[in-house]
């Protein structure tokens, strides 16, 4: 069960502490799209957002990682952001992650931040990765697929065993 417990949660990526990271020495930091960067119903990306991603740009390499199938959005999304992005990654494989190839950083030098335990945070963990929760931006418009994701992710948080509660963030 370890395997979905993240290094660090925070209730969004507003909240995360960047320079904490960047004093850790993470180098590269690979975001999930939707429900994490964007509302998975959202064709627009909010100026907040936009602020953000300019700022952290200038300290860590950036990329985000997708399962999904809208490629045109992802496209662009991350096109108006100026971040490359890795389509259909099929997360928690490793397939996606492979993709990104860096000369001279390791693993524990990436942080991935999503807001799914078994595709965001699994596939970091078994990667070696820094992992990220964060919760999702909107929960009532989500695929089927990620539906059922959320069934086992709730089983996770309601075991007292795994010291993760939905809520209590930490880092």
């Amino acid at each position: 069960m370890s395997s979905f417990i993240p290094d660090a949660y925070y209730k969004s990526i507003f909240d995360v502490n960047y320079d904490k990271l960047s004093n850790k020495g993470i180098k590269v930091l690979f975001f999930d799209f939707d429900n994490t960067i964007i509302e998975h119903d959202s064709y627009s990306i909010s100026e907040k957002t936009k602020k953000l991603f300019k700022k952290i740009n200038n300290n860590f390499i950036i990329y985000v990682i997708s399962n999904s199938f809208n490629s045109k959005k992802l496209d662009n999304i991350c096109n108006e952001l100026k971040i490359p992005c890795i389509k259909r990654s099929m997360k928690p494989l490793g397939f996606g992650y492979r993709k990104v190839k860096f000369k001279g950083i390791k693993n524990k030098e990436i942080a991935m931040i999503g807001d799914q335990l078994l595709t965001d945070i699994y596939g970091a963990n078994r990667r070696g990765y820094y992992s990220i929760l964060v919760d999702p931006l909107k929960q009532k418009t989500e695929v089927v697929f990620t539906k059922f994701n959320r069934i086992f992710e709730n089983k996770i948080f309601n075991n007292k065993e795994n010291n993760i509660k939905r809520g209590s963030y930490y880092d």
